[in-house]
């Protein structure tokens, strides 16, 4: 993968170098969102950026004629972040239960809140990665590919054949700052902070109203991030759905290789994702390829690229339990 690009820990390090730990928690497990790259939103929560629909480029012309105009067809468009985050209470009592003789409850309750706010923040990154692939990436995959439907040269979805709700998919996107990217808006007391925790009620002892904790005393707060990914280039973003390898409808070298001429991928900037027990699928077609001579011992079926293209192993999606997708011009 290409490193001219910020990750997600790099933007936000760079507004507040307190913020490691916490993103680098989030991020954890999300192998999709690392390879993302970020970059702050223009307009703090929405994003301003210009959809390239066809480029007219340079062209060969007879000595002493004249050049033709080169021009760049895009459409303005503004990409909404998203809020991810949660409510978060403790009682009076179980906040000094746990803070091991700690007498202020006040001091108790956020210590509480510290520890428990990094289990929150993993599920939290996980929630957002999920969110970014099925509500973000699918759903413009599909709509571009409405669009062109009639031009069957455009289309970047494939389909495996599969039926039912036992099917898992593959999707390759070519990702660029600017272009095909996440987006990040700081906020916070001095906004400088991508994630952030507030105390609810001035972080006063009250009865808590909702929750486990409804009708109890104790504290609340509130966590929360403003998150978005924009697809620029839609072109650059395809898929293979309704694979279903246990009703024979396995997906092919030739359709992951179709896949990927569609997008025009570069090892430089593309990734094929899809969840881990995929990829593990996936090297079966590995194996059925490997030539092997009698003082070969060891097999790997491991994919860890194909021909060049990183591939990304995630659990965030769904494991073999995806409805049948009727591709855009079957619709």
């Amino acid at each position: 993968m290409s490193m001219n690009n910020d990750t997600m820990q790099q933007v936000a390090l760079g507004y507040s170098p307190t913020q490691q730990k916490i993103i680098n928690k989030f991020i954890k497990e999300l192998k999709f969102m690392q390879t993302v790259p970020f970059t702050t939103a223009t307009h703090g929560l929405f994003n301003q950026f210009e959809e390239v629909t066809n480029i007219s480029g340079a062209q060969f012309r007879e000595f002493d004629a004249p050049s033709v105009q080169m021009e760049i067809e895009t459409i303005m468009q503004k990409e909404q972040l998203g809020v991810i985050g949660g409510d978060m209470s403790v009682s009076e009592e179980r906040a000094l239960m746990l803070a091991n003789n700690v007498k202020d409850p006040g001091k108790a309750a956020d210590m509480y809140f510290a520890k428990r706010s990094m289990s929150i923040l993993n599920d939290a990154g996980k929630s957002t990665e999920r969110h970014f692939i099925y509500e973000h990436l699918y759903k413009k995959m599909f709509q571009y590919n409405n669009l062109i439907k009639s031009d069957k040269g455009k289309r970047t979805m494939f389909d495996a054949g599969g039926a039912g709700s036992n099917n898992w998919s593959i999707f390759a996107i070519r990702q660029e700052k600017e272009m095909n990217c996440g987006l990040l808006s700081p906020f916070g007391e001095n906004n400088d902070e991508l994630m952030t925790m507030e105390w609810l009620n001035g972080g006063q002892l009250h009865k808590i109203t909702s929750g486990k904790d409804a009708g109890k005393i104790g504290y609340e707060a509130a966590w929360k991030a403003y998150l978005g990914y924009q697809l620029a280039c839609p072109h650059y973003l395809g898929g293979i759905f309704n694979i279903d390898p246990d009703n024979n409808k396995m997906v092919t070298s030739d359709m992951i290789d179709d896949l990927l001429d569609a997008i025009e991928a570069d090892p430089a900037d593309t990734v094929l994702v899809m969840q881990r027990g995929m990829k593990t699928k996936l090297g079966r077609i590995k194996f059925g390829l490997l030539q092997l001579d009698n003082k070969e011992k060891t097999i790997s079926t491991a994919l860890n690229d194909w021909d060049g293209i990183t591939i990304v192993g995630t659990n965030t999606m769904l494991r073999g339990t995806e409805e049948k997708v009727t591709m855009p011009w079957s619709a």
